[in-house]
């Protein structure tokens, strides 16, 4: 995902002017996260910017229109300095498209998914999609009513129809639902093919499921928030001991030695900002300090990959959709490296069960030249260099889409 600052050119979004009537609102399908370093995390259409911690008030006032005056008169009694902080922050937020005119705020369910390239690489990935297919026509049981959350281009819900379920909830809340409902009249499903244009945690069906399929894996394979789409399917969407795909998700760590020519690609080094100097004549070394919090990892692709391992696959969580399990994850992990590193950090892969002899994976031994997923890396920010042999401590976690890696050496 592109890292961009708040002051992007993003052509004609709106900016604030001395106009303090001017009405703003916030755009539609955003994920806002809070970082270690207290920055405010957007992310929009595939661009993430940051902001100063006000963001989340600003964000929050401005979930229905209101006025920019309105807003600063309220902070009034906080003092000038934080009036101050707001309006150049409303500004930043316009200038990102965070922050728009009423009349320019896009129909819900518009954005993000909505754009074919993302449907093109997964339909394009043989073995996640031609894998869940086989998992579903092996799965599917004549009275089945099956609930397809994130159902995308409908691919899933239409081979769940095919496969002779009586009855199937396509869910999506993106504009490619309408899409799919031409995909479920193109294949004469459209009769037994029932689309949900809203978010699964907040619809009811009329009926619960008794199999969900969900394609909600990402790079960083929980944060499309898998754990918490099916729990809360589980509870309110489907009968008791309904059948997933998948049924069970492992995640791994491994320890990798990151290239420098792609490190510097996300990060200041200590030879970067030296080059920097000399070309500038200006001291550039507190810029050493600024890097990527332990909660955001850089995505490499897949196929780069394959010679930066320092260890096997380590399991970090493993998680039986089927029965109980916890949405908040945390685990650690001691693994030896098998030679020097020129910089440390630890990627992510994924394995899922989706059903028996049916599993997709990231791993790098199950390398799949398809595979439209890729690899989140956290640098290992305390420990860049370590020797071969060095033994290492991995601390994992994961709540509400956001997973913490972070590294120490073992005394």
């Amino acid at each position: 995902m592109p890292q961009t600052t708040p002051n992007d050119d993003r052509g004609d979004a709106p900016t604030v002017t001395s106009e303090r009537v001017r009405i703003l609102v916030r755009a539609r399908e955003m994920l806002v996260k809070l970082t270690d370093e207290d920055e405010v995390g957007v992310d929009l259409q595939g661009d993430r910017f940051y902001f100063p911690r006000v963001a989340l008030m600003l964000l929050d006032r401005f979930a229905t229109p209101c006025a920019i005056g309105d807003v600063l008169a309220e902070l009034a009694s906080a003092g000038a300095e934080r009036q101050s902080e707001a309006k150049s922050c409303i500004e930043h937020l316009a200038q990102s498209g965070i922050l728009v005119r009423p009349d320019e705020r896009e129909p819900l369910g518009s954005r993000g998914w909505v754009k074919p390239a993302i449907h093109l690489i997964m339909l394009d990935d043989r073995s996640r999609t031609g894998g869940f297919c086989h998992a579903l026509r092996g799965a599917v049981k004549p009275e089945d009513v099956v609930v397809d959350i994130g159902t995308g281009t409908g691919v899933l819900a239409t081979c769940a129809a095919l496969a002779g379920a009586r009855k199937v909830y396509a869910v999506e809340s993106s504009g490619i639902a309408e899409v799919a409902a031409r995909v479920f009249a193109a294949n004469g499903v459209e009769d037994r093919v029932t689309l949900v244009r809203e978010r699964s945690t907040t619809t009811t069906l009329p009926e619960r499921g008794t199999l969900l399929v969900t394609e909600t894996i990402g790079n960083d394979p929980l944060d499309e928030q898998l754990l918490e789409i099916v729990a809360d399917a589980k509870k309110r969407l489907l009968v008791p001991g309904a059948r997933i795909v998948p049924s069970a998700i492992e995640i791994y760590g491994i320890a990798v030695d990151i290239p420098r020519t792609v490190l510097e690609r996300h990060v200041f080094t200590k030879r970067k900002v030296d080059g920097y100097t000399e070309a500038y004549g200006i001291d550039f070394s507190p810029l050493e300090q600024h890097r990527l919090s332990c909660s955001d990892p850089i995505m490499v692709d897949n196929r780069d990959v394959a010679t930066w391992p320092l260890s096997a696959p380590f399991l970090l969580a493993s998680i039986d959709l089927t029965g109980p399990f916890e949405t908040v994850l945390s685990s650690q992990a001691t693994v030896k490296l098998s030679r020097d590193t020129q910089y440390l950090g630890i990627m992510l892969a994924f394995r899922a069960t989706l059903a028996p002899g049916i599993v997709i994976s990231t791993l790098p031994e199950d390398f799949d030249p398809t595979c439209h997923w890729a690899h989140a890396l956290f640098p290992a920010f305390d420990l860049p260099v370590a020797s071969g042999g060095t033994s290492i401590e991995v601390d994992y976690s994961y709540d509400r889409g956001c997973t913490t890696l972070r590294v120490a050496q073992t005394t």
